[in-house]
């Protein structure tokens, strides 16, 4: 079965390149477009698609409010955000509000249908250009949030901070698995226990946050040597 996306973007060409891009795998079918968050909103509500793929900055009600009222349907949609610019505080802004993974407008066609096929399992998606942008901001101002995060990772057990550190770098529920000696479901309470404890809403945001407090993945496999 092909991955259903919703597209958006207040920009008519722009949603027809994006399409055309989408369109040249079988594994997404484009059900439904908008120009407007609030029409997305309704659109999801209908259609019911596994992905919207949105853009961040629209007129009337942009891709982060309606990225916050997609929250409500259940199930809800994965949600990935398109952005020509890497804008530190839309991206924070867009992961509080409940995004799955971003995308430049300027990414080539497989990593455009990668990072859809990303998301629609479950698993977040950061370029690497948004990452370092968020990570350069972070460095030297911690914030409080930030702070009260490294506390609670301090309390975690050490299996939570290994799945936590393989998190950060964008390991699957079967790479964490592989990495740990684990099986998938108990991989699955692991990541649950985290995200309780870290008070974060989803794997992306548990990951930023990992990458903020210096966790590393190299560190986690190391530790299972």
């Amino acid at each position: 079965m092909p991955v259903n996306v919703v597209l958006v973007d207040d920009e008519p060409l722009v949603r027809a390149g994006v399409k055309a891009l989408l369109d040249t795998t079988d594994e997404i079918q484009v059900v439904g477009e908008a120009g407007d968050g609030a029409e997305a909103v309704e659109l999801a509500v209908r259609l019911r698609p596994d992905v919207v793929v949105m853009d961040v900055n629209m007129p009337k009600v942009s891709g982060i409010t309606a990225a916050r009222r997609l929250q409500d349907l259940t199930p809800r949609p994965r949600i990935l955000m398109l952005t020509a610019l890497c804008d530190h505080e839309k991206v924070a802004e867009a992961f509080q509000a409940g995004a799955d993974g971003f995308s430049l407008k300027s990414a080539r066609i497989g990593e455009l249908i990668r990072s859809v096929l990303t998301v629609a399992q479950g698993d977040p998606v950061v370029p690497p250009e948004i990452m370092r942008l968020m990570i350069e901001r972070s460095v030297g101002q911690e914030s409080p949030e930030v702070a009260e995060a490294r506390r609670r990772v301090g309390r975690l057990g050490g299996r939570e901070q290994q799945v936590l550190a393989l998190l950060g770098g964008g390991a699957n529920n079967a790479r964490i698995a592989e990495a740990l000696f684990m099986a998938e479901g108990t991989v699955k309470g692991y990541v649950s226990r985290v995200l309780a404890e870290l008070k974060v809403d989803n794997r992306t945001q548990a990951a930023l946050l990992a990458h903020q407090i210096g966790l590393k993945p190299e560190a986690a496999g190391q530790q299972t040597a």
